[in-house]
């Protein structure tokens, strides 16, 4: 019954460290591969800048002559939350008259 007994927790104990050799470097296991830090990332990843294209040759969108007034409008925060119910040009109007 000792010898049995004997022999189940060497097993396991042989298993243990057979397990534990095999995963000592978690820098290559598969789960380590599927995250990646913001600045790798960012390195990867570039932003198309918010004009590209415009007053060159090449394709891109047309300036939003409205572009101004957002902005303006969105650094107040009553007009920008009245924008949202009546629409930008309206609210710019009411805040800032006419232009």
């Amino acid at each position: 019954m000792r010898a049995l007994v004997l022999l189940t927790l060497l097993a396991l104990l042989a298993l243990g460290l057979c397990r534990r050799d095999g995963s000592a470097s978690t820098k290559d296991s598969p789960s380590s591969e599927a995250f990646v830090s913001r600045r790798a990332s960012a390195e990867l990843v570039q932003r198309q800048k918010r004009n590209a294209g415009h007053g060159s040759s090449g394709p891109g969108a047309p300036p939003d002559p409205l572009e101004a007034k957002r902005e303006v409008c969105e650094l107040n925060p009553d007009c920008d939350e009245l924008a949202d119910q009546i629409g930008l040009q309206e609210a710019y109007r009411r805040y800032y008259g006419l232009v």
